[in-house]
C-alpha cells in the first residue's frame, strides 16, 4: 500500500510539476511575441446563473434585430428544457437595461453527426429508447416585446419601457421573469384599475418572487389617458359552459365600490359612482346581492392583496317586467320592482312593434300611421292604436288617397295584431318610464331578469325596449336626467340576439342606434358590455366600436376568425380551458393570456 502511496505520489508531483513549467512556457512566449488584450470574467449574479434558461447563442443563427424583426436564437440548458414553454416570458440582461421577450419557436437539432430516420435506428429506438437529451440542441426563438429601462421621474427612477433597439451580447444569459413589475410594466398591464384574473402562459400561471407571486392583469379605470376603458366598450365571448356568467359577475362586481367614480363630460364638476345595468336572460345577476358561502379567511387576503372587489352588494334591486300570462318567481333575493311598457314609447322607436322583415316601405307606412295616431288627444295605447288602424274609415283614408298601398297597409295591421303586443304594452303596473330614477341609480346594481318568460318575441319586446330607453336619454340633451347624468355600464347576455347584423329594415334600425351609442359612449358615460358564445353575429358597426374582447374557450372557425386576434393566440383558443381567457385590448396592454378567480367573488 505504502508503495501505491509513493507511486501516485511521485506521479502528481511529476504531472504538477510538468504543468507549472508549460504554463510558464506558455506565459514566457506570450509575453515575447505578443501583447494579448486581458481578458476579464464578468461578474455573475449566481442566482441568475443557477437560474437561466440558458444563453443567447449564435451557433445556429447570427444574433440580429430590425426595425420590423428580429432573430434571437437562445440555447437552452437540459435543466431547464422541462421548464420552457411557447410564449414563455423571459429577459436578456444589458447589464443597464434588459430585453423583454417571450419564446415564440421551439426546436431540437442533433448535436453529432447522426442519421436518425432510418429504419434500424427507429426499430433500435422502439424496442430501447437510449436517446440522451444532451444528444440534442434545443433552440428557444426570442420575440422582443420592449426594453425595460429606469427612468428619473417625480419618487426617484422608474422602471419603463421602449421599442427593442438594442442587440443583446452572445452568451448573455436568458433568464426567467420574477419581478411582478417588470412582467407588467414589459406587457403595459396598468398597476391598478379593474381586476380580470391573473397572468398565464400555456394555461400555468406566472410567478414571481412578490406576494402573493401571482401577476394581477387590470384593466385601466382612470383619466390618465383619456376615458377608463369601459366607455370603450367590452366583449365577453366563449362557447356554452366556458364560464361567461361567473367570470362575468367577477367583472362587473369590480366596478361597485365607494371609490369607483366616473365623471361625465355634460357634468364635469359632479363625480359619480356607475349604474350596473344587466339584461339578465338566464335569472343568475341578481345574486350579486348574495354572499358566496364558500370564500374564506385565505381568499379574502389574497383579494385584499390584489384590490379585487368581492363581497354580496346590497344596493341591488330586480326590476320585473309585468307580462300577462307570466310571473316572476326566480332567484332573486333582492327587493323586485313590477313594471309596464307603455305604448308611448313606440311613438319615436316603430321598430319594438315591427316583427323582421317589413319592407322599406311598410316602414314608411308605419311611421305614417304612428305619427298621426299620436297627434290625437287623449291617451296612447296599443289596443287604441289597433283599433284605430283596424278602422274601415281610418284604412280608406290612407289607401283611397294613395299615402299607403293597400296591400302594404293590410300587411302592417296583420304584424302589429299580435297577442304578444298585447300581453306586454301597457299592463297594471307602473310605466319603466315613471320609475327611471329608480332604475338609473349611482352605486345601483339594476337587474333586468327575462327567463319567466317562454315567448322570444316578448323577451326581446322587453330587452330592446330598455336598451332604447337608455340610449335614447343618454344621446338626447333633453333625455331624462336620472338616465342622462349617470355613468351606466349596460351588460347584455346574449347579445347576438339583439345586435346582429343587419338583415332588412328592422335590423337596420336598431343597429344605427346602438352604434351612435357606441360611438358616443366615452362622452356621455356608457359603457356596454357584451356577452355572446357568437361573436361573429354582432353587427361589424357595433363591433368595431369595442376596445376589450375577452375570449374564452370557443371551437367555431367564423366565431374566432371574426376577434381579429394575432395568428399565435387565434390557435390556443380551442384549447383554452374553463376559466384561462385572452384578453386583446390594444390600448389597455399586449395581447396576454389570463385565468380567471376560481371562485366567484358574489354567489354563482
Amino acid at each position: 500500500m505504502s508503495e501505491d502511496r509513493d507511486i501516485l505520489s511521485f506521479s502528481s508531483e511529476q504531472f504538477d510539476s510538468e504543468e507549472e513549467n508549460e504554463t510558464d512556457n506558455k506565459e514566457t512566449q506570450q509575453s515575447d511575441d505578443f501583447d494579448f488584450e486581458e481578458y476579464k470574467v464578468p461578474d455573475v449574479d449566481t442566482n441568475d446563473t443557477d437560474h437561466a434558461y440558458g444563453i443567447v447563442t449564435t451557433g445556429i443563427e447570427p444574433v440580429e434585430i430590425t426595425e420590423s424583426d428580429a432573430t434571437l436564437t437562445g440555447y437552452i440548458t437540459t435543466t431547464r428544457r422541462q421548464d420552457v414553454r411557447l410564449g414563455t416570458y423571459v429577459l436578456v440582461p444589458y447589464g443597464d437595461e434588459d430585453l423583454f421577450a417571450r419564446i415564440w419557436k421551439l426546436r431540437y437539432i442533433q448535436e453529432f453527426e447522426v442519421d436518425d430516420a432510418t429504419e434500424i435506428h427507429s426499430r433500435r429506438m422502439l424496442k430501447s429508447n437510449t436517446t440522451d437529451e444532451e444528444d440534442y440542441k434545443f433552440l428557444a426563438f426570442l420575440d422582443p416585446i420592449c426594453i425595460l429601462y429606469n427612468e428619473p421621474g417625480g419618487n426617484g427612477e422608474q422602471l419603463t419601457r421602449r421599442m427593442s433597439d438594442r442587440i443583446p451580447k452572445p452568451n448573455t444569459s436568458i433568464l426567467p421573469v420574477d419581478d411582478k413589475i417588470k412582467i407588467q410594466t414589459g406587457l403595459n398591464i396598468p398597476k391598478e384599475g379593474i381586476f380580470l384574473g391573473h397572468l398565464s402562459v400555456g394555461g400555468e400561471l406566472v410567478k414571481t418572487r412578490a406576494e402573493p407571486p401571482t401577476v394581477p392583469y387590470y384593466l385601466r379605470n382612470d383619466y390618465s389617458m383619456g376615458d377608463p376603458l369601459i366607455f370603450r366598450h367590452m366583449l365577453v365571448c366563449g362557447s356554452t359552459g366556458t364560464g361567461k356568467t361567473f367570470m362575468t359577475k367577477n367583472i362587473l362586481r369590480q366596478f361597485l365600490s365607494d371609490d369607483n367614480r366616473y365623471v361625465l363630460r355634460s357634468d364635469e364638476n359632479r363625480w359619480k359612482n356607475p349604474c350596473v345595468v344587466i339584461m339578465d336572460p338566464q335569472d343568475e345577476y341578481s345574486q350579486v346581492y348574495e354572499e358566496n358561502p364558500e370564500i374564506n379567511t385565505q381568499d379574502e387576503y389574497s383579494f385584499n392583496s390584489e384590490n379585487v372587489e368581492y363581497g354580496s352588494w346590497s344596493n341591488t334591486r330586480t326590476f320585473v317586467a309585468k307580462v300577462d300570462g307570466y310571473s316572476y318567481n326566480g332567484k332573486s333575493r333582492a327587493q323586485q320592482v313590477e313594471f309596464t311598457i307603455p305604448f308611448e314609447l313606440v311613438k319615436n322607436n316603430s321598430w319594438l312593434i315591427a316583427a323582421a322583415g317589413l319592407t322599406e316601405l311598410q316602414y314608411l307606412a308605419l311611421d305614417i300611421l304612428l305619427e298621426d295616431y299620436f297627434k290625437k288627444s287623449g291617451e296612447h295605447t296599443y289596443r287604441g292604436f289597433l283599433d284605430y288602424i283596424e278602422d274601415e274609415a281610418t284604412r280608406s283614408t290612407y289607401v283611397d288617397s294613395g299615402k299607403i298601398h293597400e296591400s302594404s297597409y293590410d300587411g302592417i295591421v296583420r304584424r302589429v295584431k299580435n297577442r304578444a303586443f298585447e300581453k306586454v304594452f301597457d299592463q297594471d303596473a307602473r310605466p319603466i318610464t315613471d320609475i327611471l330614477d329608480e332604475v338609473f341609480k349611482p352605486g345601483q346594481v339594476s337587474v333586468f331578469p327575462t327567463e319567466y318568460i317562454n315567448s322570444p318575441l316578448i323577451r326581446d319586446l322587453i330587452v330592446l325596449t330598455l336598451m332604447t330607453t337608455i340610449v335614447d336619454n343618454k344621446l338626447s340633451t333633453s333625455g331624462d336626467e336620472a338616465v342622462r347624468k349617470t355613468p351606466i355600464v349596460l351588460g347584455l347576455d346574449e347579445a347576438h340576439r339583439y345586435l346582429a347584423k343587419a338583415s332588412g329594415e328592422h335590423s337596420r334600425r336598431i343597429i344605427s342606434k346602438f352604434a351612435d351609442a357606441a360611438r358616443q359612449g366615452r362622452k356621455e358615460g356608457l359603457g356596454l358590455f357584451l356577452i355572446t358564445q357568437d361573436p361573429q353575429d354582432i353587427d361589424d358597426t357595433v363591433f368595431k366600436q369595442i376596445n376589450t374582447r375577452i375570449i374564452l374557450n370557443l371551437t367555431n372557425d367564423n366565431a374566432i376568425n371574426a376577434l381579429n386576434v394575432p395568428n399565435e393566440y387565434e390557435k390556443r383558443i380551442p384549447y383554452l380551458k374553463k376559466g384561462q381567457m385572452i384578453v386583446y385590448s390594444p390600448d389597455n396592454s399586449d395581447i396576454v393570456e389570463i385565468i380567471g378567480l376560481s371562485k366567484c367573488v358574489v354567489k354563482h
